[in-house]
Order: C-alpha cells, then sequence, then structure tokens
C-alpha cells in the first residue's frame, strides 16, 4: 500500500487574473499567490524531513547483501568458467533502495539493510534474469552469485526497428531508458507521456502533454493501450491537455516509434506510442493524496490469473479557489472550476496452458464550470465556461497458441469520446459566444496472428476494423474588433450540424527473414480501405537489422503511412465542413547502435537519420502568434494553412553510461528541419528546433539517496514578424499592423533546468519515500509566443504609429514536494 502528499507551488510575479486572461495562463500561476509564503516552509520542511534517520526498526543492527553478477557459460562453449558481468542491474524487492549496476568485477553491494525477507533479481539486456531470496533475520550478511544465461536469439525477439522503450525492463528491447531510471527523472503530475519530451526528435511546450514527433502533428501519432487505439487521451482540453488520461503506476512499459514502424500500426503517418498495463503478482494495494488528484488502485491475484483496478480524481478546481482572490464590487467569480477524473482496470484469466482472456476498461471525465465577472473604469468584462468532456472504452483481448510456433491474438471493443462546451466573453476585445455538442462512438476489432516458419523465417499477418459515428452541433458567433483580425481576413460566425459515419479496414502481413548469420529483414505491406472517402491503399514496409560486428548494429526502414480524416476530425470551429482524402507520408531511416561494456561502466551509443516526405496534406488551422490559448478558433490570429506537401529530416544522436558507482548519465542531441510548401515557397513549421539537447544526470550517494537533474534546450520555435503603418480611418488616422513572411523569425532559444531529490526511509510496515522536485530551476522565462491585439497598435505623440509586443512565457519555477508510503 502507499500513501502520497504532494506540495506544489509556482514562484513568480503575482497578479490577480482577469475574465479576458486565458485560463490556460490561470492554471500555472496558480500558486504563485501561496509561493511567496510556503516556498520557503516548503523547502525547509522537506530538508528537514531528508535528514531525518530511519523509523521503525532503525535500532537494530544493518544487514548487507553483496555479490556477483556472471554470465553462465553455455552448454558447447569450450571452457566452463564464467565471466563477470558488469553494468548489470540488480534490484531488490521490496524496494527499500534504489536499484544498483555491477562493476568491472561484476560486484554489488546492498548496505544497512533493515533484517527482513528479500527477493534479489539481477537482469541484463540479451541475458535471462535471475533472482534469489535470502532472509536477513537469520544472517546479518548474505553473498550471492547469479549465472546469468544468455537469450536465445529468436526472430521474434529481434527488435528490427528503430524504436524507444521507457519503464521496460525485457532485456529483447532495446530500453533508452529503464522502469528506475524514468522514476528518477524530474517530472510533472506524475504523468509519464511527458517523459517523451527527452527522447531526442520530440517537441513540447510546457503547458501540455501532447507532444510532436519529428516535425509532424501532434494527430499524426497513434496512441495504444493493451493493443487499444484511444483517441484524444488527455485531461483538461480547455487548458489544451494538460494531463494524460493514463495513470502511471499500472503501467508496465511504454514503446515509442519514432518513424517507420512495423506493419501492424495502421492509419497513422509519423509516429505511434504503445502503452502496456502491468499484471499483477501479488496483493498490493494504494492510495494517495496530492494537491492537484486523489488516487486509489487495488490489485490481487486468483487462482488462475489476476486484476487491478485504479482511480483518480483531480481537483485543479479547488486549488482555483484556494489561491482565487475573494470576491468583491469589482471582481467576482463563481462555480466548481476545471475537475478530472478517471478509471483504470484489468482481469486477466488462464483458461488453460494455451488460453489467455483478458478484460480491460478506460473511462474518463472531465467538466469546467466557471464565470467571472470584473468592473474596470465602469467598463465590465465577463466571463462563462460551462463544459463537459468524455472518454471510455470497454475490451476484451484473448489470447491462444497454436500448436509450438504460432500465436493468435485478438480484440474487441466498444468506445465513446464527446464534449459538451458552452464559453461565451462579453466586454472583450473579441466578444464571442461559442456552442459545441460532439460526439464519437467506434467500435473497434482486430486479430494478430503471429507464426514461428523455422530458423529463418518469422510471419505476422492481421487485419483490423473500425466503425466510427460522428455527431456535431456546432455553433460560434465571434465579434472580432481587433485590427489584427481585420488583417488577417478572419471569418467570424460559424454554424454547423452533421452527422457521418464511417469505416476503416486493414489488413496486413510481414515476414521477419534471417538471411544469413548477420542480417534480419522484416518485408511486409498493409492494406487499408477507408469508407468516407471512398479509398483504397497499399503500404509497403521494409525495416532490416545488420549485426556488423563488435556490438554494432545497423538499421534501415523505409515504407509508405497513409493517415485518414476520421469523422470526428473536422475543424468545425473554422468552417472547415469538408472531408479530404488520406495523407502519404514516405519514412526513410538509417540507425547505427552499439551496447557495450567498458571498466565499471555499460555503454549505449546510438545514432539516427531521418527523412520524411510528406504530401496529399490537408488544410489546417493554427494560431499565428500564441503558441498556447484557450478556445483558439476565436482567436484573432487564427490562421489558414494549405501546404502542399511538406519534408521533415534530422540527426539524432544518443549515448548513456550506466555504472556501479555513484553516477551515470545520458545525453541526446538532435539536428532537425521540419518544412511545409505553400504556394511555391518552403515554410518552416510551428514546432521546428533546428537543434535541441538534453542532458541527465544521476547521483547515488548512498544507497537510500538518489538526485537526478535534467537539463533541456532548442533553437526558438518560429514565429511571424509584426510591422505597423499609419492608415486613415472613420475617425481619423489608426495603427494598423502589419503582417510579415510566415514564420519567418524565431523566437528566443530556449532552455531550462529540472531537479529531483528523493531519500528512502524504512518502516516495520512498507517504505517511505520522500522527494523534492523543481522544474525550471533557475527560473528561465522562456519564451512562448505574443499576444497581439489592438492595444499593441498606437500612435505616439509624433503621430508615427507604434506597435509594442506583448511577450508570452512558458512556466516559471516550479518547486513540488512530495511523500510516499509503500507496503
Amino acid at each position: 500500500m502507499r500513501v502520497r502528499t504532494h506540495l506544489f507551488a509556482r514562484t513568480s510575479p503575482a497578479c490577480p487574473p482577469t475574465p479576458s486572461q486565458s485560463r490556460l495562463e490561470l492554471f500555472p500561476g496558480a500558486f504563485s499567490v501561496l509561493a511567496a509564503p510556503c516556498l520557503s516552509a516548503l523547502c525547509l520542511a522537506a530538508l528537514c524531513l531528508l535528514a531525518l534517520p530511519d523509523a521503525g526498526r532503525a535500532q537494530e543492527a544493518p544487514s548487507q547483501i553483496e555479490g556477483r553478477v556472471l554470465i553462465a557459460p553455455e552448454a558447447d562453449a569450450a571452457s566452463d568458467e564464467a565471466v563477470p558481468l558488469p553494468g548489470a542491474q540488480v534490484r531488490l524487492e521490496p524496494a527499500l533502495v534504489g536499484a544498483v549496476r555491477t562493476d568491472g568485477d561484476g560486484a554489488f553491494v546492498f548496505q544497512r539493510l533493515p533484517p527482513r525477507t528479500y527477493t534479489i533479481i539481477a537482469s541484463a539486456p540479451g541475458f535471462r534474469d535471475q533472482r534469489q531470496t535470502v532472509n536477513l533475520g537469520e544472517e546479518p550478511v548474505a553473498a550471492l552469485e547469479f549465472a546469468l544465461p544468455l537469450l536465445p536469439t529468436t526472430l521474434d525477439s529481434i527488435d528490427v526497428t528503430a524504436s524507444y522503450s521507457l519503464g521496460r525492463d525485457d532485456p529483447a528491447r532495446a530500453a533508452a531508458l529503464s522502469a528506475e531510471e524514468l522514476l528518477e527523472l524530474p517530472h510533472f503530475g506524475d504523468d509519464i507521456v511527458r517523459a517523451i519530451a527527452v527522447l531526442p526528435g520530440v517537441a513540447s511546450g510546457d503547458a501540455s502533454a501532447e507532444f510532436n514527433v519529428r516535425g509532424g502533428l501532434t494527430r499524426e501519432v497513434r496512441y495504444e493501450i493493451d493493443g487499444l487505439e484511444i483517441f484524444e487521451p488527455y485531461h483538461l482540453q480547455d487548458f489544451q491537455g494538460i494531463f494524460s488520461i493514463i495513470d502511471p503506476d499500472v503501467l508496465s512499459g511504454v514503446d515509442f516509434y519514432t518513424g517507420s514502424f512495423p506493419v501492424e500500426y495502421g492509419d497513422r503517418s509519423t509516429a505511434g506510442l504503445d502503452l502496456s498495463t502491468y499484471s499483477p503478482e501479488e496483493r498490493r494495494f494504494d492510495f494517495g493524496i496530492s494537491l492537484l488528484s486523489a488516487w486509489g488502485s487495488a490489485a490481487g491475484q486468483l487462482e488462475k490469473g489476476s486484476w487491478f483496478a485504479s482511480a483518480r480524481r483531480g481537483w485543479l478546481d479547488l486549488v482555483l479557489d484556494l489561491v482565487g482572490d475573494e470576491d468583491s464590487e469589482q471582481e467576482t467569480s463563481e462555480g466548481s472550476g476545471p475537475e478530472y477524473w478517471d478509471f483504470l482496470a484489468k482481469y486477466e484469466r488462464d483458461f488453460s496452458e494455451r488460453q489467455t482472456f483478458r478484460f480491460n476498461a478506460l473511462l474518463s471525465g472531465d467538466t469546467n464550470d466557471q464565470f467571472e465577472r470584473e468592473i474596470e473604469d465602469d467598463e465590465f468584462e465577463e466571463e462563462t465556461t460551462d463544459a463537459s468532456y468524455g472518454n471510455s472504452y470497454v475490451w476484451l483481448r484473448h489470447e491462444s497458441l497454436l500448436g509450438d510456433r504460432g500465436l493468435l491474438e485478438s480484440m474487441a471493443s466498444v468506445g465513446r469520446v464527446d464534449r459538451d462546451r458552452f464559453v461565451e466573453e462579453i466586454g472583450t476585445e473579441n466578444d464571442f459566444r461559442i456552442r459545441e455538442e460532439r460526439q464519437l462512438d467506434v467500435l473497434q476489432a482486430r486479430q494478430d496472428l503471429s507464426l514461428d516458419l523455422g530458423k529463418r523465417h518469422f510471419l505476422k499477418a492481421g487485419w483490423e476494423g473500425r466503425r466510427y459515428e460522428a455527431d456535431y452541433d456546432y455553433s460560434n458567433d465571434v465579434a472580432l474588433i481587433s485590427p489584427v483580425g481585420e488583417v488577417l481576413g478572419r471569418a467570424p460566425v460559424t454554424t454547423f450540424e452533421g452527422l457521418f459515419d464511417s469505416t476503416h479496414l486493414g489488413l496486413y502481413v510481414a515476414d521477419r527473414w534471417q538471411v544469413g548469420n548477420r542480417l534480419v529483414v522484416e518485408a511486409g505491406a498493409r492494406w487499408d480501405r477507408f469508407s468516407l472517402t471512398d479509398e483504397d491503399h497499399v503500404s509497403p514496409r521494409l525495416n532490416a537489422v545488420l549485426d556488423l560486428g563488435g556490438g554494432w548494429r545497423g538499421r534501415l526502414g523505409w515504407g509508405q503511412f497513409y493517415q485518414s480524416q476520421r469523422p470526428h476530425e473536422l475543424q468545425v470551429g473554422d468552417g472547415e465542413t469538408r472531408f479530404f482524402e488520406a495523407e502519404r507520408a514516405e519514412h526513410r531511416t538509417l540507425g547505427l547502435e552499439r551496447n557495450f561494456a567498458r571498466g565499471r561502466a555499460n555503454w549505449v551509443v546510438r545514432a539516427d537519420l531521418y527523412q520524411r516526405q510528406m504530401d496529399d496534406l490537408r488544410p489546417r488551422y493554427e494560431n499565428l502568434f500564441q503558441t498556447f490559448v484557450l478556445n483558439p478558433e476565436t482567436a484573432n490570429d487564427r490562421i489558414l494553412v494549405e501546404p502542399t506537401e511538406a519534408l521533415a529530416s534530422g540527426l539524432e544522436l544518443f549515448v548513456a553510461r550506466r555504472a556501479g558507482g555513484k553516477f551515470d548519465w545520458w545525453v541526446n542531441y538532435a539536428w532537425s528541419e521540419v518544412e511545409d510548401t505553400i504556394d511555391g515557397v518552403d515554410v518552416l513549421r510551428a514546432t521546428d528546433q533546428t537543434h535541441a539537447l538534453n542532458l541527465s544526470l544521476n547521483w547515488r550517494p548512498g544507497a537510500r539517496w538518489n538526485f537526478n537533474a535534467v537539463w533541456g534546450y532548442h533553437t526558438g520555435w518560429p514565429t511571424t514578424p509584426v510591422g505597423v503603418t499609419l492608415a486613415e480611418g472613420p475617425d481619423g488616422p489608426r495603427a494598423l499592423p502589419v503582417i510579415g513572411a510566415l514564420r519567418s523569425e524565431r523566437l528566443d532559444d530556449y532552455h531550462r533546468l529540472d531537479l529531483r531529490a528523493s531519500r528512502r526511509f524504512q518502516l516495520d510496515r512498507g517504505l517511505i519515500e520522500l522527494f523534492i522536485d523543481v522544474q525550471n530551476l533557475y527560473n528561465r522565462e522562456n519564451e512562448a509566443g505574443f499576444e497581439v491585439d489592438g492595444a499593441n497598435f498606437s500612435i505616439d505623440e509624433a503621430g508615427l504609429p507604434v506597435y509594442t509586443p506583448t511577450p508570452e512565457t512558458w512556466l516559471g519555477i516550479i518547486p513540488s514536494f512530495g511523500i510516499s508510503w509503500s507496503f
């Protein structure tokens, strides 16, 4: 069982929010009112707690577990002498202290452990895990020896795609970050999806959990959990999706495909995010409370299966009420504010040694109910929001072994995604009213067949089908009095109703072929049928991995990827009511990687080159100056982007050093460029970042202490220059904006430092872990864009037009403190 508390504050200059301010601006600044009186006390309390001695059995004599990890000799080897395995990971259950890595002699040690029974697990990529159990209550010192056998190299275990793995310790996969490393990273809101942002090729803003991959759009990422694709998987969509709807405590791993992904993933053109939930091996209960949410979960084993259930409830509404200003004659506020919740459960049962059945359910909901009114200079401004969002799925999975060489996996699901939104602003520069009801019902089914055809061939084949029904009822009325809206020619009124249904059927087949002793090739193709636009497409794909010797592997990827416009993806808020044919992307990737041990450390080196050519692109609407904005269809800087084609290319490097000592580190760098071709001119995309660098340093001064720092940098995102000119109006001269070439300038470069420190304590019943987590440690004011409206344009005393920009910045320093209790 685990109990967690979490304190959170932002230190930045406090200013009372007005009804015309973005509510997204209010969220990151919500804690600024509390920051000044609380931050010092928060840090002092955290340091005092971190300095506390162990509780519970602290008076008993400490015990120790030491040992070595060796490579087990193969049966036909000339010598039966085992050799040391440096860089292997050794961890304890229960996890009273952090995992350690073996040194150059394969040695490891856990010191100052309280007497009790432990299970010790030794693992390393390419080797089979080994575990032993010891009782330190009987012997104060335990000396162990592990001999890890090499995993058999089978075709189905070879990773032929250049993917990344997060939070997964499966030796058959090339893990970018292990489960232990993932938990040690500084992270905001306990959201594992936000960890994606530290990988090369990923661009993401501070405020949203959504991300772009290698210059692609957020809608081009396929998002799966336990074999089911889910849609709009983010909480607080009124605030551009601050958190994902997946509880990270129930995940066993994440596979992230950044390009040239396998044939079983269809209808998305850039990347794939595949999440897997865990299967409990013991009875477990967790519950917790934080400033942002309360949560609880339970898990257990059955005679022939297991189950878990997890629920969370967010209360950002209470936080905003806590830090908000009191009502006055000039300013009043009503409503419950933003709330969110989610529920995830799985039940699995083995009907026989060959038949496994799984039932999953994922439910989530968001509401935002608030009213604000402000009077200033005898004028008033009002903002009203009444919105709700739902996301629900239920699905069944069945796995069946076919003889000794086949596996058939089947899945069927039903899901619903809906929103009901009313937003109104009166007295602002852009008065508007929005009324939206939208609902998507989707039925999904798929089957995947895997066949081992011998030493040289491994066959994959399958199909997937979806039935969509999308219902729209939307209207907005926008009074654009801003000169920016006038210059851009915004259409202020939209009304639309429609009901659309469609089907998607996809078939795929691929053969993984062992060519000689060093080359493995996977060649296959997909066929997809989209009824909404009456299209059929064939997508050939090829991936290969070559053993270059000396631990080096080379990778090659090529393929075509089609992405349809689904019936719920109309940008009706911008007046778009047409469906477009599928977009096409051609991926070309080259990779080189090596895992090796040197001295006391295990090293991972990886380099990737990629190019993605995109055509048949459909038009899209974007905001020209502001990176984040609520109700984006009402903003005065909304524009239509109509590219005919696009090109993304880049180079990515990843290096990690993991050792048995006090320091581990990893670093990645990406050079990239992505451009749309618009009217024959190449234009940078909004999230293009030429250079991006992430560096992580982990320090373990002792078995119970851990410090982790992550520094991130990227080139400033493109923006569009704004000038000013003088023009005659009906009431005399007026200053009008002059819009420059689209995305021909850049914001200032972005960089920040995040830090996390943790300390573990043993109790009679379980483990306490204390941590301090600070985002943007040196409070860098990173530029996020500009707010441009009529107030930015004026005429000075000399009669000359003046433009005064209003910059927007990402989040400032965000310190947090937490306590967890596990037993």
